[in-house]
């Protein structure tokens, strides 16, 4: 099913045994919002559009444009993991090895494990694009990229796959999802 004006998305195509589960559109400015899809079969399997609303800071900006202008990478240095925190989301994926030093497991521990973060090209434009599992077990991939005219706020697409599940078929439908998008101008 297409999906028209979702954030910074023009048009994507979204697997069509995912459905809506929240409101029908997601084009409001200056507040936070998520459009969810879940699986029609396990719904607790979900492909979700994000926007926090909340401007990064300068820095994290900073270097998350130095990274999307540059060209593709497989894999990011500590440094821009730890520059990268605010971007991330610092109660998500953000909590990760890195950033928290904390014993994993522990109350304080890190709430993400990453395994991958990188740059890739999603038609024709650079995001950061994210892999690991959350502490509960879920599985996460996903993207991030700036919104806005100045790129001072968020977006982010991402599968969430709780761990009961084999993740890899609902992978291959996010990167299908991925490959259908067509950015606003």
């Amino acid at each position: 099913m297409k999906k028209e004006n979702i954030g910074t998305i023009a048009s994507v195509e979204i697997p069509r045994d995912f459905v809506a589960t929240g409101p029908a559109g997601a084009t409001p400015t200056g507040v936070a919002w998520e459009m969810v899809f879940a699986n029609r079969i396990h719904n607790d399997i979900e492909i979700v559009f994000k926007y926090r609303g909340v401007p990064i800071n300068e820095a994290a900006r900073k270097v998350l444009n130095y990274l999307l202008h540059k060209q593709e990478r497989d894999s990011l240095d500590v440094e821009e993991i730890l520059a990268l925190h605010t971007v991330l989301g610092v109660a998500t994926v953000g909590d990760n090895q890195f950033t928290n030093s904390s014993p994993p497991g522990s109350l304080e521990g890190p709430r993400f494990h990453l395994d991958r973060i990188g740059v890739r090209k999603v038609h024709d434009k650079f995001v950061l694009a994210v892999e690991g599992k959350f502490s509960n077990n879920h599985a996460y991939r996903g993207i991030y990229y700036p919104a806005g005219a100045e790129g001072r706020v968020m977006e982010e697409l991402f599968l969430e796959v709780p761990g009961k599940y084999q993740a890899d078929p609902f992978i291959g439908e996010f990167e299908s999802l991925l490959g259908s998008i067509k950015w606003r101008r």
